[in-house]
């Protein structure tokens, strides 16, 4: 227990750092706020899959016409995602600097961030761009903006346009004499346009400069810049075997020591996953092969039974071999929680947290079945996610949904509780075995 002690006491603090910091504070929440866009994209794929485009249905009724309201969807909820996040991250970032006092001025309005992390991002984009035409041939156009760019595939350049444009916009924002003060009277929205417009247009120029001078010195766009230096080293780390473990491991490592560890590794697992599992939608729809096995919906149908270590194997465990009547009171209420993958009252009810007995398998369990499920699927005996079920649904039924209707997938869920309860079985054990020995020093 000293030992815990001991970690928990260096740990925590450089933690609670990390989930404080503003950066990845605005880039956590901006991927929360497009879940709906998300969601409402998988849930179009999922029925074209099963209904519009299904040959069983058809041979009943013919609804392959609405196959197109998937594509529809698709372009206003994954096509724009970059768009969205860079908005978000812009406002979310300008927000914390006026909740912290930074910037008092009452003027100021966060929006204008926001709009200026999009303005930035465009800016960042190619003046060029080649598509590909009707006859298979390619052709340089100007003026396009490709959707590879406004998707989760140019997550990168918007996280960098947004954290970058709006850092350079608060800095400035704070210099009196770049400011243009209105007079009284005049509409709020005017007052605080003219007082930011100084600031914005000096970070628009110093960006468009930037971008100038890339592409006359090295011929280079700034997204295919970002792709070589950063995106394709971090998609490859996250999206191999020994990194979504590795990853896996240190957020339910985290969880066992009261922190919200799915929360705190988002700004860096949550691109690269997210554009996974978009390119696996875009080829499903299209009746291509499924390029992706590891991607978001993956790993929280496999890594997350029951929400963050697997709580819910072990309150199975509990309820079936615990003799200890406060472990039984808390699994019985957690049961319910945990069905719909929120682990909190089972996390510091029972508690896992800080408890040397279940921190152990909490803590590598969830790496155990990702391990399973990708060698079950990289071998086809289960099928790759092609959808994103909302994290409240229950598993499953979650894995259903988010392999496309994968029956076997599903059945490999309810054989990964099995397993997991049987490895949760020790600890359980184990625990009414230091309560016994408690009861027995006391008396």
């Amino acid at each position: 227990m000293k030992f815990v002690d001991k970690l928990s006491e260096k740990l925590l603090p450089i933690v609670s750092k990390m989930n404080s910091q503003r950066h990845l504070l605005a880039i956590r929440d901006s991927f929360i706020f497009t879940m709906p866009l998300v969601m409402a994209a998988s849930v179009m794929v999922l029925l074209n899959a099963l209904i519009f485009s299904n040959e069983t249905v058809q041979k009943v009724i013919n609804l392959s016409f609405l196959a197109d309201l998937a594509m529809i969807v698709n372009n206003g909820t994954m096509s724009i995602l970059a768009i969205v996040v860079c908005y978000n991250i812009g406002w979310n970032l300008a927000s914390h600097y006026v909740r912290s006092g930074q910037i008092d001025d009452p003027a100021f309005n966060a929006v204008h961030a926001g709009i200026l992390s999009i303005a930035v991002m465009f800016i960042l984009m190619p003046v060029q761009s080649v598509v590909t035409l009707a006859d298979g041939s390619t052709a340089e156009v100007g003026g396009v903006f490709l959707q590879s760019l406004t998707s989760s595939s140019g997550l990168a350049t918007a996280m960098i346009a947004s954290l970058l444009g709006t850092e350079l916009f608060i800095r400035l924002a704070k210099f009196k004499k770049l400011k243009i003060k209105m007079p009284d009277g005049v509409p709020p929205a005017v007052a605080t346009s003219f007082n930011s417009l100084v600031p914005e247009i000096l970070v628009i120029l110093i960006f468009a400069i930037f971008v100038f001078v890339l592409d006359k010195t090295t011929g280079l766009n700034f997204p295919e810049l970002i792709e070589f230096l950063i995106q394709t080293p971090l998609k490859a780390f996250v999206l191999s075997v020994p990194g979504i473990l590795f990853l896996q491991f240190f957020s339910d490592f985290l969880w066992v020591f009261g922190m919200h560890g799915s929360s705190i590794l988002a700004p860096i697992r949550q691109a690269p996953l997210l554009q996974s599992i978009q390119e696996n939608m875009d080829a499903f729809s299209a009746g291509k092969d499924i390029p992706n096995i590891i991607t978001e919906p993956f790993t929280n149908a496999f890594g997350l039974i029951g929400g963050g270590g697997c709580i819910l194997p072990l309150v199975i465990a509990i309820l079936w071999a615990s003799k200890r009547q406060e472990q039984r009171q808390i699994a019985k209420f957690g049961l319910t929680t945990c069905l719909f993958n929120i682990t909190e009252p089972v996390m510091f009810g029972l508690p896992v947290v800080m408890n040397p007995i279940f921190m152990i398998p909490c803590a590598i369990i969830p790496s155990i079945n990702l391990v399973i499920a990708y060698f079950a699927t990289s071998t086809g005996l289960i099928g790759k996610t092609v959808a994103a079920a909302p994290w409240i649904t229950p598993p499953v039924f979650q894995t259903f949904i988010a392999t496309g209707g994968d029956i076997m997938a599903s059945i490999l869920t309810v054989l990964l509780i099995i397993l997991d309860v049987f490895l949760f079985l020790p600890f359980v054990l184990a625990a009414n075995k230091e309560r016994h020995e408690g009861v027995s020093e006391l008396v």
